[in-house]
């Protein structure tokens, strides 16, 4: 089947047929990775024929593809912009009824201090790594294996360096450090290191005080203390 023959869904029951799609594919990438997953098992599991798989996606890498895009839309939503009113702009984490994860958590900044942004800041970071977890696994797992998969992660982040970025100009004025751009690198690198292996390895690990450690450690960094 060719690129142009690819279905896009608009009946209920094809969304709800692609959608099974997504979701066994989902399940089997986290429990076995996404190289010992294959498409026909991805049918299998979904209900659906092989062909149907190929009517929806030209091939794995591409229902891939649209897994992390969901993802990332669903994790980076609490940092869109908060419009005049107080209200995010687009949908926050959605409710536990539809399998995402609880979080009232919007990047509203306007009367926080910088400690109390950082913070907010990492804690969404934290609850977004927490929802489906082991899938976020592999997508790291796969980013740090190979380039081709790392540009399908990084395009999907762009979102939170520009956010954070944004955060760090509104602060231009206090900030120790001038390069803004070489800092929100070794943040964002920074905060996703330490956030990957508390999520994705638990024991022993006291997330708050992670949290709290990691918060003074960026704010010391960026700005001159007052003597």
């Amino acid at each position: 089947m060719g690129e142009n023959d690819i279905r896009i869904p608009k009946q209920k029951r094809s969304i709800e047929k692609k959608q099974r799609i997504k979701d066994a594919a989902m399940k089997l990438m986290s429990e076995k990775g996404y190289h010992t997953t294959s498409s026909n098992e991805i049918a299998k599991e979904a209900g659906v024929s092989i062909g149907t798989f190929y009517s929806y996606y030209k091939d794995k890498k591409e229902l891939y593809k649209e897994l992390v895009a969901d993802i990332y839309s669903i994790v980076l939503s609490p940092m869109n912009p908060v419009s005049n009113d107080g209200n995010a702009s687009s949908n926050e984490f959605g409710n536990s009824s539809d399998g995402h994860p609880n979080n009232n958590t919007v990047l509203d900044t306007s009367n926080l201090s910088i400690e109390e942004t950082v913070y907010l800041y990492i804690s969404i970071v934290f609850e977004g790594h927490e929802y489906q977890s082991e899938f976020q696994r592999e997508i790291a797992s796969l980013s740090e294996q190979s380039d081709e998969f790392r540009e399908i992660e990084m395009s999907n982040k762009k979102h939170a360096t520009e956010m954070f970025s944004s955060i760090l100009a509104s602060y231009k004025d206090e900030l120790r450090v001038r390069d803004i751009n070489t800092a929100v690198y070794m943040i964002l690198t920074t905060v996703e290191a330490v956030v990957h292996d508390t999520v994705f390895h638990k024991k022993g690990k006291n997330k708050k005080a992670v949290m709290q450690e990691l918060t003074a450690m960026i704010v010391n960094y960026l700005f001159t203390q007052e003597s």
